[in-house]
Parts: C-alpha cells; sequence; structure tokens
C-alpha cells in the first residue's frame, strides 16, 4: 500500500516484481490497437458472433471487456460467477481479437450497498448514499478494498494466462470524494503522518485565523458544507486544509488502483496496468499516478491512458494541451487514446454529431500527439441507460450502412496499413516547456480573491495556444521535472510552489534557461501561506522586479499597455495591446529591461512586462532570464511576449503553415531517427502547407519536393515521412 493512513485494513499482497515490457505487449498486434469498449451482455448471444463480423469489416482488432460486470460477476459475498465472461472471452478470442480486461470496480453491486453501508460514499453535504451511479464507492470503505481487490485477483487468476489478453484496465474513469466517517479517521491518521503534531499542523494551516485552533487531531472533521468550508463560491476558510483533504484522498485513490494492481501480479507478470484518465480533470492530481513513483516502485499506472470527448466549442488547440498533459503524465512516452467517440458524445449540454471526417481528424490529432492506440467508448451502442444516446462503431441498426461505421471501417484499414510505421515513435522534444500544476489550479480556486475571473487551466491554455499556433514543439511538464533542454519554460500562475520547485527553476534560470512568470505567481508555499517579503519572493533577485500591490477590475474593463518600452512615445513605433483582470504595479531594479508599459490607471507608465538577464546558455548561445508578465493578456499580447521570448529560438521549418490557418504540425521521432510529419487540419475547409524538405506522405504515397503546397481538404490529415 502506499499510504498505510489511507486504509488501515489493507490486505497484504505479495506482489510480482517485474519490469513490463508495455508496448511490446500493446504492440503484439503487429499494428495499432485499434477497438474500444464492448459490453455484449447487454444484448441476446446471439449478436455477438455478428458483431464479431462487423468489427474484423471495421478493422477493430481489440475489445475492452468487464468495464461495468461487478454484479454480474459477484451476485454475493462468497459467490462468484464468470460464466458469461467465459463465453464473452471464448467468441473475442475465436474471432481473433485482443483484449483489455477492465477489473468491473468502477460501479459497486446493489448488494453491496445494502448489505454494508461502508461503502457508499457521503456527499459534500454530509447526506449518506444509497445504490446509485458509477464513482459511487468510498474509497476507504474496507468492505470497498477487500472486494475490490478479491475480484481484481480472481479475473488476474482466471484469465492472465490467455495469449490475446494485452493490458488490466482498474476501475473506470476515478473520480469524487467521499466526506463519511471512515474517511475522517483515515485523514486523521493522514495529518498526523504528514505533521508530526498538532502544534506543526496549526503552524501549517495557520489555524489562529477565526479561533480555528484545534488541540486534538480528534478535532479535525473532512472540510464539506457542513465543517470548514465558506457559504459562499465554494471556498476554503482555511485552505490549507481543503487542499490537504484533496491530496489526502488522491493518495487514497492511488492506493486502491494500486492494490488491485498488486492483486493482478500476483498472477500476471507480463501485462501493463492502467485506468483511464480525464485530461485536465480538477479532482485528482494525475502526476502522482506516475508509475513507479508509489512507495513499492511497483505503483501508478504501467501506461497513461485518457479518454477524450471535446465539446463542440473546444478548440483545436485545447485538445492538444490535454494530449500533452496526459503525455507528460506518462514522462513524455507514448499513451492509449482508452476512450473516444466516433459521432455524437453524451453528457453534453448539445450532444454534437461530429461531421464527416472529424473523427479520422480527430484520431490522427491524437496520434501525433503520442496515442499508440485508438479506442472507442463504444463498439456497439447502448440499448438503455442514461448513454443510449451515445455514438459508436455499430449502432442501434446493427449493420454496416450508418455513417459511423462507414468511417470507423475506412479509419480502421487505413490504421491497419500504415499504423507499424510510427508505433513506438516519440513526439519530438519540446523546444519549450509548459508548466502545468494541479496545487496552484487547486490553491487558486479555494481561494477568496482577488478576482473571480481567474480560472487556472485557461491562463495555461492562453499560452500553450498561441505557441502551439505558431507550431513551436510544446512539452507540458510537472513543476518539478527537469527543465534543461527547454529554451523557454512559461509558467502562467504558478501561484504554489515548494524549496525544490523555487530550486527547479532557480537552477533552470541560472543555467541560462529563458523562463517566463507572472501576476499571481510563486506567491505561496504549500499550505497557501503567502510569502513574506518582496513578490515574487523565491525568485525576487532573478526577476528584478518587486511586485508591489495587485489591481483587479472586471474582465469588461481592460487597461492599454504599450510594448517598446516605457521611453517609447505615441509614434515611437510601439504596439498597443489591451490587458485584462489583474494588474500587477510592479518596480523594476536597475538592469532590468522593460519591454511594455501600462498606459493608463494610477499605474500609467509603469512596467507590465519585463526582462532581468542573466546568462547565457552555453549550448544555444542565447542569453537567458526572468521576463515578468505582470497582468493577463489577450492573443496579441501573449505574442508580443513570445516573440522576445523565442527570438533566437532554433525552431523547425521542414514543414511550415501560417499563423492563424490553424493548421496543425506535430512530429513524431523513430528510434531508427526516422522524422515522421503529422498535418492537421481541424476545420471544416480546406488548408494549406508548405513543404521545405522533400517528404512522401505515408498515407496517400504522395511526394513532396521543397517549395510545393501541400493541400489538406476540410478535416484533412498528411503523415510526411522525410527522405
Amino acid at each position: 500500500m502506499g499510504n498505510p493512513s489511507c486504509n488501515e485494513a489493507s490486505n497484504n499482497i505479495n506482489t510480482v516484481n517485474s519490469t513490463v515490457d508495455v508496448w511490446g505487449r500493446l504492440h503484439s498486434a503487429g499494428t495499432m490497437l485499434y477497438g474500444g469498449d464492448y459490453n455484449p451482455e447487454q444484448w441476446p448471444e446471439n449478436i455477438w458472433a455478428e458483431d464479431m463480423k462487423l468489427f474484423h469489416e471495421a478493422g477493430i482488432n481489440e475489445v475492452t471487456l468487464n468495464v461495468f460486470s461487478w454484479a454480474t460477476l459477484q451476485p454475493s459475498e462468497d459467490e462468484y460467477d464468470f460464466s458469461q465472461l467465459d463465453r464473452i472471452v471464448e467468441t473475442v478470442t475465436k474471432a481473433g481479437m485482443n483484449i483489455v480486461m477492465a477489473t468491473s470496480t468502477g460501479a459497486l453491486p446493489a448488494w453491496m450497498s445494502l448489505r454494508h453501508p461502508d461503502v457508499n460514499r457521503v456527499d459534500f453535504e454530509g447526506r449518506r448514499n444509497r445504490h446509485r451511479e458509477r464513482h459511487n464507492a468510498c474509497i476507504n470503505s474496507p468492505t470497498y478494498r477487500k472486494y475490490s481487490v478479491a475480484l481484481a485477483g480472481k479475473l488476474a487468476e482466471r484469465y492472465a494466462h490467455l495469449d490475446n489478453l494485452v493490458a488490466w484496465h482498474v476501475s473506470n474513469e476515478y473520480g469524487g470524494f467521499c466526506w463519511c466517517d471512515i474517511c475522517a479517521e483515515a485523514f486523521r491518521a493522514w495529518l498526523k503522518n504528514r505533521y508530526g503534531s498538532i502544534e506543526a499542523l496549526n503552524q501549517a494551516w495557520n489555524t489562529a485565523f477565526w479561533s480555528h485552533t484545534y488541540h486534538s487531531f480528534d478535532e479535525i472533521f473532512p472540510p464539506n458544507a457542513l465543517g470548514d468550508h465558506t457559504s459562499w463560491g465554494d471556498k476554503a476558510i482555511l485552505p490549507a486544509f481543503s487542499l490537504d483533504y484533496k491530496r489526502f484522498y488522491g493518495e487514497c485513490v492511488v492506493d486502491s488502483y494500486n492494490e488491485e494492481k498488486a492483486a493482478i501480479r500476483q498472477f500476471d507478470a507480463v501485462n501493463p496496468v492502467t485506468t483511464n484518465m480525464m485530461g485536465t480533470f480538477e479532482n485528482y492530481d494525475y502526476f502522482t499516478w506516475r508509475a513507479g513513483d508509489s512507495d513499492n516502485g511497483n505503483g501508478g499506472v504501467d501506461v497513461v491512458s485518457w479518454d477524450s470527448y471535446p465539446s463542440m466549442d473546444t478548440t483545436p488547440e485545447e485538445i492538444q494541451m490535454r494530449h500533452d498533459l496526459m503525455r507528460a503524465v506518462g514522462r513524455q512516452e507514448p499513451w492509449m487514446l482508452m476512450e473516444q467517440t466516433p459521432s455524437r458524445q453524451n453528457w453534453m449540454a448539445y450532444c454534437y454529431q461530429k461531421r464527416p471526417g472529424q473523427m479520422r481528424q480527430m484520431s490522427w490529432q491524437a496520434i501525433a500527439h503520442g496515442a499508440d492506440t485508438i479506442q472507442f467508448f463504444q463498439l456497439r451502442q447502448n440499448r438503455s441507460g442514461c448513454e443510449k444516446f451515445h455514438g459508436a462503431v455499430i449502432g442501434s441498426d446493427g449493420t454496416n450502412k450508418p455513417r459511423q461505421f462507414r468511417e470507423s471501417a475506412e479509419l480502421g484499414q487505413e490504421l491497419k496499413r500504415v499504423s507499424a510505421r510510427f508505433l513506438g515513435s516519440k513526439v519530438e522534444h519540446g523546444r519549450v516547456a509548459v508548466v502545468f500544476d494541479w496545487n496552484s489550479r487547486w490553491g487558486l480556486a479555494y481561494s477568496v480573491g482577488p478576482t473571480v475571473a481567474l480560472d487556472y487551466v485557461q491562463r495555461v491554455q492562453a499560452w500553450y495556444t498561441e505557441l502551439r499556433r505558431r507550431n513551436v514543439p510544446v512539452d507540458i511538464v510537472n513543476p518539478h521535472d527537469d527543465l534543461r533542454g527547454y529554451d523557454a519554460v512559461f509558467a502562467p500562475c504558478l501561484y504554489m510552489t515548494d524549496e525544490a520547485v523555487d530550486a527547479n527553476l532557480r537552477g533552470y534560470v541560472e543555467a541560462g534557461g529563458r523562463l517566463v512568470i507572472g501576476v499571481m505567481g510563486l506567491l505561496v508555499d504549500m499550505n497557501d501561506s503567502i510569502h513574506q517579503g518582496e513578490i515574487p519572493v523565491p525568485l525576487r533577485d532573478l526577476a528584478g522586479v518587486w511586485a508591489e500591490e495587485t489591481d483587479s477590475l472586471e474582465p469588461a474593463h481592460p487597461v492599454p499597455v504599450r510594448f517598446g518600452g516605457a521611453e517609447a512615445g505615441a509614434d515611437g513605433g510601439a504596439d498597443m495591446v489591451n490587458a485584462t483582470t489583474l494588474f500587477d504595479v510592479v518596480h523594476a531594479d536597475a538592469g532590468t529591461e522593460t519591454l511594455a508599459t501600462y498606459e493608463a490607471e494610477y499605474y500609467a507608465g509603469t512596467p507590465a512586462v519585463t526582462f532581468r538577464p542573466s546568462v547565457a546558455n552555453p549550448q544555444t548561445g542565447l542569453m537567458g532570464g526572468v521576463t515578468y508578465v505582470a497582468t493577463f493578456f489577450g492573443a496579441d499580447g501573449i505574442n508580443k511576449v513570445l516573440d522576445h521570448t523565442l527570438d533566437g529560438v532554433e525552431l523547425p521549418a521542414d514543414v511550415t503553415a501560417d499563423y492563424g490557418s490553424g493548421v496543425e504540425i506535430t512530429r513524431r521521432i523513430a528510434a531508427d531517427g526516422t522524422v515522421f510529419v503529422f498535418l492537421i487540419n481541424p476545420s471544416g475547409e480546406a488548408r494549406e502547407a508548405q513543404a521545405n524538405v522533400a517528404a512522401t506522405d505515408v498515407l496517400t504515397g504522395t511526394a513532396y519536393q521543397p517549395g510545393d503546397a501541400i493541400q489538406l481538404g476540410a478535416y484533412g490529415v498528411a503523415v510526411l515521412e522525410q527522405h
């Protein structure tokens, strides 16, 4: 178990110490895994054989089984029935399909909820749930841990021998929290382990505020609506309290996953184990799921998998960033696209239908960003239930006639034909990095002030978007990750840091790196206590500025900012852009360059963007330093900062497209050095790029010479192999 305080009643399971050949198993088919969730228990068995025929026609070579079958597999405490699953497995195996086997522990059977109420979550309002939707278990319930681990072990014992088994899928889309007395007790144990004494906790949480001083850990309860939470705006009275509960519960979820993984490892030392994540999902810090980061070294996900469900108004750059964030969780290795829809998707206010060609385009976009599987939820449409309108490869008609089947079959055949060329290749190392940090996100969300208009993900996305519109190779990174090798690092609203992160950023700048920070950055420690001193305290000397105060205005009231320095006059050639929402009032030290100044409000004439040089980067010869962006910009202002920060940075020019065209250019590099350039047109209108080297499109066989135009139709894709 990763942390004993999350579950005192742990099952002592001896794990199999092994080095899993993750992609050796997932690539064993010799082509990309193409398939997804299949739930044949919902239909008469005479349909199964017909489904297999349709799967073959569609190029499907993998099915994910058993995702929500717990109630069928285990009718009561000591009774198991695998007969139906046996028949499903036999049908799939005879059809020549690979299997990703789920553990079914993402939704409770009714008998467990009724006979063992401790498995039912207590919600934020303090109400005990009955048997209900998925994600319905208290993760710290001893009953849940006992039966989930037992089921995972029995499944592994029964099916691990299968030659066509390629991976294990634990639970499903972990999400949510519980606020029950069991969790309260485990939380107290976690706090004792973290702080050692109640006095240290009081100091860390600053409990003198509003008479919150605790004299015993027994006085502490989960900070839900009945406890230490504000009655307005979903904010925290003591942010450190709520932050710690979020960290604690996230650790417990990982711990529960690791227990199931350990049960699987008793019988299967070969196949990778994963669970499906959800991009920028707020509940848990996905970086804590990295394989090998748990106490025993065998925990975490062996391969990252995630479910991509953009809405109609999700931008292409937002989808890209989520892909790259999941790649970052997997330490820049290839990952599994565990779920997407071939057509319409559920759970949206407006369940739009993907346009002709759009599913293929989104699939290739995922591959461009590191996906080595393409999987759907779902392979056959549900006949009832709350997801009956969610799209599927096979619709309710059960034929090959609908567009979603025909498009799925076309993609399946295309992947079968070409995917072996680039399996195992990696997305090229980014020239720049963008920092994403769940702790900063949580801390800003819990804070009362300075504005309700601050959304951490949106601020990170704004910088990522403009970098990708320039087709700059970008890696998302954790703030603790090694930053060496990046020409520039962007850390917008990196609000919360510890000493290790501060040292990481400092070391990067002192070695000649270019770091971009700014308003709401480096403000607090990991307990959400404001650093005492001149902001940004941890990097005050390197930033060369002091942010004396921060103004907040409604987004509808922008402040003009002039780029070109405070000395630039009205006709000095500097560009004017609007800044919005937050405005640091900054004093620049001698030796700090002013890149832009405010042009209104009481801080008119003071710096809005500064640069403090450090030393030259020994690899590139470029001058490193810290750029401080004292306000929020839209695309125009961000691009002004990028012009300065990326000046001199050598960017790939083998294929180019105009900024604003929307054409995405991403590269994957094979082990032998072969470069594959993925061109994606996410628009419903034709677009164009230009080849600057000799290359051939592996999808069509079209050869290009330097200077040739590459035509991309609506939702068009090209994959160029350089000569």
